[in-house]
């Protein structure tokens, strides 16, 4: 076909051509971040197609997400211009329910349902209030939890994988429940399919037979399972090839969803099974300048379970990677304002992001952006003032402040959860209705006392409970101290935990840390006591983003697990901070910690042009005002890629100015790396990638909360660190073993 050939010789580089070209065996291609993956595989299958002849339907794409399936097959229909169908390109479960349905001969029951997740969480909610458990696990987490479980390849004959045995005994209810109803989860989908090809040759015979090609997508976002399922696909009993070919496309360095049980060795493991393998490195990037590619790679060569690569751009760059120290988390919030404010009009909103590590990072910079009038959207979640916490907190307190507020009533008289359901929620609509005087304190003394009312002896308590915490709650009190007596009556973030996966529980306790440290700002900053300009506050800074919607130009801000897959002209990184990012839950694991940082070279691999990175001397987290150590990612950074700047003296004319001319609005007076060591009395260097205080003491790269390697104990976090003589220090680090001070000679840092 011409125009496919056409495109294959003029539209792909040499390693991209090679694997699209290579017809047969095992090849892994290791395609960097912005290199043309999507470009590679569709081309490999239209190549099959159109030059080698082979059936569409011998050959199966899988990959993980619909969206990624659709780009796919759009670009298929390009290439084949409705004279080939389009062969099988969906996600793993698809393909796996496809190959069940055409086989019900091969289950215990040919009919059955699929479980969706809210059908998961209900019927094992079933299954805690029948055995009286439910005020003891979450739903949510079990269903979590045996996800793990099952993607982990483990067997419920396995002993050691459930620490309770009452959740081992909870797992086998709903396995039952599941084979008593004829259902599957999402899970069951693939590994029902992967235990069909284990114990059914004819089956496995048959369908490689039928396959002669198997291509992967994403292959570092692979489980235990599916690795498992491509190997039964594709390998004969004495575990050789037995299709054409099998291609999977990936980049460990992008690994970063070990939560979800994606296993990044998977790349290297593929190499080992599928061995001889054809590996074919695609490293020329069309997304990026060069020197925030050189920045991305001198990042990720720091972890060891990798495949070693260098990327690469033809599209220069200088002045692009600018990294500013902040006074406090504040004063990066306003950073970020002021550099959008210092913006032509010409640049577009919509092609900057802000990235953030965790959810809660997000308040300061929404309120920062509403101040400045400049539009935004949260990508991959919502608004800080208007998740479900966060609302239930301030539904609370509207009530306080309006006694006759029944939106917000009907929002919280359940949550948590008091045993006062539906039911009861009609019948005090009823009564209100009937009662339209009374306040909310009157109608529900008034159902409590009311003798034609009957209620249940549990829900009387209930309700005296619930009454006794509004009549407790005063208007005249401090906005901190009501939110805190809410948070400890209601036991609300005990229900957090209780309801939701452990992943999503811990960003909503942040959220509600974050919600009450923001009441706590306010407070220093209005020195009143007043509830009600706190909640007008709140109101009037919707009201205002609502008023400046534009949906065309707005600021994107998300995590940077959402950035996954996006590109921008400008990206913004904040918090880079030893504790916040990376982590303090990566601290005592090597294993983590390459995955935070794999995290940050996402990160940067989504700009196009600029970079800026920015990090606060000081943060508050969750009420405690801590002192804050430069992220080690940061220091990887080669100094002589990165324009470095602290701005804590600084006014916002000055930090303007500084960014206008950062940008070359003004060719003539561009600041260049000699007028940036040049600005401020406090600016900080570095050496040796390592930061260096502007203070005469000599400083060390030896400091709490960093990780160190030791050749005996393994790898351990820094407690304590006292100086010796000369480099050398005597060092305090708690390992697995225990806590063990040693000179710094035996310690290495990691």
């Amino acid at each position: 076909m011409k125009n496919f050939n056409q495109f294959l010789n003029k539209e792909l580089n040499e390693p991209q051509k090679k694997a699209v070209s290579q017809k047969k065996g095992s090849v892994i291609v290791i395609a960097g971040a912005g290199s043309g993956k999507t470009r590679v595989i569709t081309s490999r299958i239209a190549n099959l197609i159109i030059n080698e002849n082979e059936l569409p339907s011998s050959i199966v794409a899988l990959t993980f997400t619909n969206k990624a399936a659709n780009e796919m097959k759009n670009r298929l229909i390009n290439f084949f211009e409705a004279k080939y169908s389009i062969p099988f390109v969906g996600t793993f479960h698809s393909y796996c329910l496809l190959l069940l349905r055409s086989n019900p001969q091969l289950l215990p029951y040919p009919q059955f349902s699929i479980l969706d997740s809210d059908d998961q969480k209900s019927l094992i909610k079933k299954i805690l209030k029948k055995n009286g458990l439910e005020k003891h696990f979450s739903a949510s987490d079990l269903c979590y939890q045996i996800s793990n479980y099952k993607n982990r390849l483990h067997t419920k004959t396995d002993e050691d994988v459930f620490s309770n045995k009452l959740l081992k005994e909870i797992f086998l209810a709903y396995e039952t429940e599941k084979s008593m109803s004829r259902c599957l989860d999402f899970d069951d989908l693939i590994l029902t399919v992967l235990k069909i090809l284990q114990n059914n040759n004819r089956f496995k015979n048959s369908l490689q037979n039928k396959i002669k090609h198997i291509l992967i997508d994403e292959y570092q976002d692979t489980n235990m399972v599916q690795h498992e399922l491509i190997k039964c696909i594709s390998l004969s009993d004495n575990k050789k090839l037995n299709l054409k070919s099998i291609c999977a496309v990936g980049d460990e360095d992008q690994s970063i969803y070990s939560w979800r049980g994606a296993v990044a060795t998977n790349m290297l493991k593929f190499q080992k099974d599928f061995s001889p393998v054809t590996l074919i490195k695609i490293e020329q990037n069309y997304r990026s300048v060069q020197p925030i590619l050189c920045a991305a790679n001198k990042v990720i060569s720091n972890n060891k379970t990798r495949t070693p690569k260098n990327l690469w751009s033809q599209k220069k760059g200088s002045n692009c990677i600018l990294s500013i120290t902040c006074r406090s988390d504040h004063q990066e919030a306003s950073a970020i304002a002021y550099y959008l404010s210092s913006l032509s009009q010409k640049i577009k909103l919509n092609q900057i992001a802000i990235l953030y590590r965790t959810h809660f990072q997000s308040r300061n910079i929404e309120e920062e952006l509403i101040r400045h009038s400049i539009n935004y959207k949260i990508i991959g979640g919502i608004r800080f003032y208007e998740r479900k916490e966060i609302k239930d907190l301030i539904a609370y307190l509207r009530l306080i402040v309006n006694p006759f507020d029944r939106t917000s009533l009907f929002r919280i008289i359940n949550c948590p959860p008091r045993g006062l359901g539906a039911k009861f929620e009609e019948l005090l609509y009823k009564e209100w209705n009937q009662n339209t005087l009374l306040n909310i304190k009157q109608i529900l003394d008034y159902m409590l006392t009311n003798t034609q009312i009957n209620l249940s002896y549990k829900k009387k308590e209930a309700l005296v409970e619930f009454l006794d915490l509004l009549k407790k709650l005063k208007q005249k009190h401090k906005t901190s101290e009501i939110i805190n007596k809410i948070l400890e009556k209601t036991n609300y973030l005990n229900f957090l935990k209780k309801s939701f996966d452990k992943k999503d529980a811990e960003s909503k306790i942040e959220n509600v840390h974050e919600f009450v440290q923001s009441i706590h700002d306010f407070e220093k900053i209005e020195k009143k006591n007043s509830l009600n300009m706190f909640l007008e506050k709140i109101t009037l800074m919707q009201e205002k983003l609502e008023n400046n919607q534009d949906i065309k130009n707005q600021v994107l801000c998300m995590t940077l697990h959402a950035s996954k897959g996006l590109e921008f002209d400008t990206v913004i990184i904040t918090g880079l901070e030893e504790g916040l990012f990376p982590s303090y839950r990566s601290f005592t694991s090597l294993k983590d910690l390459e995955e935070e940082r794999r995290l940050f070279y996402v990160g940067i691999t989504r700009a196009k042009k600029r970079l800026i990175l920015l990090r606060a001397q000081t943060r508050n987290i969750f009420g405690q005002i801590g002192e804050q150590e430069i992220s080690q990612f940061s220091t990887e950074i080669p100094q002589d890629l990165v324009q470095e700047i602290e701005i804590s003296e600084f006014s916002e004319s000055k930090i303007v100015t500084i960014f206008k001319k950062w940008q070359g609005e003004n060719k003539k007076s561009v600041l260049t790396f000699k007028d940036f060591s040049k600005l401020g009395k406090t600016q900080t260097k570095r050496k040796n990638g390592k930061e260096k205080s502007p203070s005469k003491q000599k400083e060390t790269s030896w400091k709490k909360n960093r990780l160190v390697s030791h050749k005996k104990f393994g790898v351990g976090l820094i407690k304590k660190v006292k100086h010796k003589d000369n480099d050398t220090y005597y060092i305090t680090v708690n390992f697995k073993c225990g806590s063990k001070t040693i000179i710094s000679n035996f310690l290495n840092l990691i």
